[in-house]
């Protein structure tokens, strides 16, 4: 037996587990027989068995002939995925056994992708004596796509959530109407997308939906939609003609109205949407609200009060928004969900008594590219999201979220400012070059966001332009990649237009309109 210890970093395992002892008594190699899903088949879970499936493909085997099995035990076979899943997993080798075990069929796949990264780092084997228990610091590893402007076609969605599943995050936030468009078909009010077409085609069928939320369910990520009101309204516009009232003529603003043709109209949708997202939270946004035209600060706040009541009593979903609801219009409700970013952080909106996601600005948008190379571009992203708040309060932190926002990435400024400078992705905001939208959407949403993942899952004391970090999250970064992730390659930069210091969009013009 040798007496050193393996390197948690040596082994690969990202995010780092709570608790791993890697005492080298040798090495058990998997060879073709190996797999996951013979041991799955046992359990009967469908899902899971569709999970075990998938990493049979991606797990490193060795050489030889080689005699390790897998053996599998889990508690609760509900594919239930919620703020109270349980993701806890324990992975033991010992003998010719590798033995995992957990609470939830959603541990369990994290057990093996955690034996899979193992697996890669070492060639197609394990180490003997290996034990690893662990389990999240927060329920809430989230990340935003901004649909509601630059539309993400469905192969990137997917490709985004494989990623997540990879390094253990857990709920993709759907920002599903914004500037320029309502991005989820309506069959009750099909004029939100009617116009969708050309320059600005870009949305989900329902079908399309359900199918996004099977694929992210078999990788054990929630789908949480976001229908932004009132605020960010121009997505709605389309309902004008319907009864849909607006602050004034430029649609940037829901206004309630007295008669309740606006609070009408938003009820039948958000209904419909209800119905088509299953998870137990319905965003409301109300978020960047103004006292302009027709809407005063009593419009707005009965508007947001009226809705949210409608999500908790009527759809029976839990409401949120971003920290606005609470700290502006003071319309948030016992159950609101509140999303610190911008002037407080998460610790602000526990004090006040309610639950909250840490997504700021400083730390968790991606809007922009890093600042500077990686490692130091990622510096930012390693934040203790529950540093602001007091222990006693502590049950208030659901976890955190990055933000990939799609602003740099329309033809003109927010869909509405053809006299304004064009954002540097414009060019990307046509149809056309989905694929090169999709290849900078990765490039700047990872790998800051494993970074992110990594203090989500669980943060410690850690040099994060230090060797030994770097090393982790390179690792990763490179084992996604391999699986085909969209990811900003190692010793690269990457922005809204390039990676590596080669443009997306190669031979031609960059200086007329699309």
């Amino acid at each position: 037996m040798v007496a050193a210890l393996l390197a948690v970093a040596a082994l690969g395992v990202f995010p780092r587990p709570r608790l791993m002892d890697t005492p080298a008594d040798g090495m058990l190699e998997l060879g073709a027989d190996f797999s996951f899903a013979s041991a799955a088949a046992g359990v009967g879970s469908a899902r899971l068995g569709r999970a075990a499936a998938r990493y049979d493909t991606l797990v490193t085997r060795g050489d030889g002939a080689g005699r390790a099995r897998v053996a599998l035990s889990v508690r609760t076979l509900d594919e239930y995925l919620g703020t109270s899943t349980v993701y806890d997993y324990n992975v033991s080798v010992a003998g010719d056994v590798v033995a995992i075990s957990a609470q939830s069929i959603y541990g369990a796949m994290y057990a093996m992708e955690t034996v899979a990264q193992v697996a890669h780092e070492q060639g197609g084997a394990v180490p003997l004596g290996l034990r690893i228990e662990d389990t999240p610091q927060h329920g809430w590893r989230g990340l935003l796509a901004d649909t509601g402007r630059r539309f993400f076609p469905m192969d990137l969605l997917k490709n985004l959530i494989d990623t997540m599943a990879a390094v253990k995050m857990n709920v993709l936030h759907l920002h599903i109407v914004d500037r320029c468009r309502f991005a989820v078909e309506s069959k009750v009010y099909p004029a939100l997308t009617a116009n969708l077409t050309g320059l600005q085609a870009g949305h989900y069928t329902q079908d399309d939906i359900k199918t996004l939320i099977a694929y992210a369910g078999d990788r054990g990520v929630r789908v949480v939609p976001e229908l932004d009101i009132p605020g960010h309204a121009n997505g709605w516009a389309p309902l004008a003609s319907q009864g849909m009232q607006f602050c004034d003529s430029r649609n940037y603003q829901l206004y309630g109205d007295a008669a309740g043709k606006t609070a009408e109209i938003l009820k039948a949708v958000f209904k419909e949407m209800a119905a088509l997202f299953p998870d137990d939270y319905l965003l409301l946004g109300c978020d960047e609200t103004e006292v302009e035209g027709q809407c005063d600060l009593n419009s707005t706040f009965n508007l947001e009060q009226e809705m949210q009541e409608y999500v908790s009593n009527d759809l029976k979903k839990h409401p949120g928004g971003w920290e606005e609801l609470l700290f502006n219009a003071h319309a948030a409700q016992a159950d609101s969900l509140i999303y610190s970013w911008s002037k407080h952080y998460a610790g602000d909106v526990t004090s006040q008594g309610f639950k909250t996601i840490e997504a700021h600005s400083t730390e968790f948008y991606f809007t922009r590219p890093a600042t500077a190379a990686f490692p130091q571009g990622w510096v930012r992203q390693w934040y203790n999201v529950s540093s602001t708040v007091a222990a006693e309060d502590q049950h208030l932190l659901l976890g955190g979220e990055v933000s990939m926002w799609s602003d740099n990435f329309l033809y003109i400024n927010q869909c509405e400012s053809p006299e304004a400078e064009k954002p540097p992705g414009w060019e990307l905001y046509n149809p056309k070059y989905d694929a090169e939208f999709g290849r900078a959407i990765g490039g700047m949403v990872w790998p800051r966001g494993l970074v992110a993942a990594q203090a989500f899952w669980g943060y410690y004391a850690a040099n994060v332009t230090g060797e030994e970090f770097t090393n982790a999250v390179e690792g990763i970064n490179a084992q996604v990649q391999a699986r085909g992730g969209l990811t900003c390659p190692n010793g690269c930069q990457c922005n809204e237009t390039m990676a590596c210091d080669k443009p997306y969009i190669t031979g031609e013009s960059s200086t007329t309109a699309p």
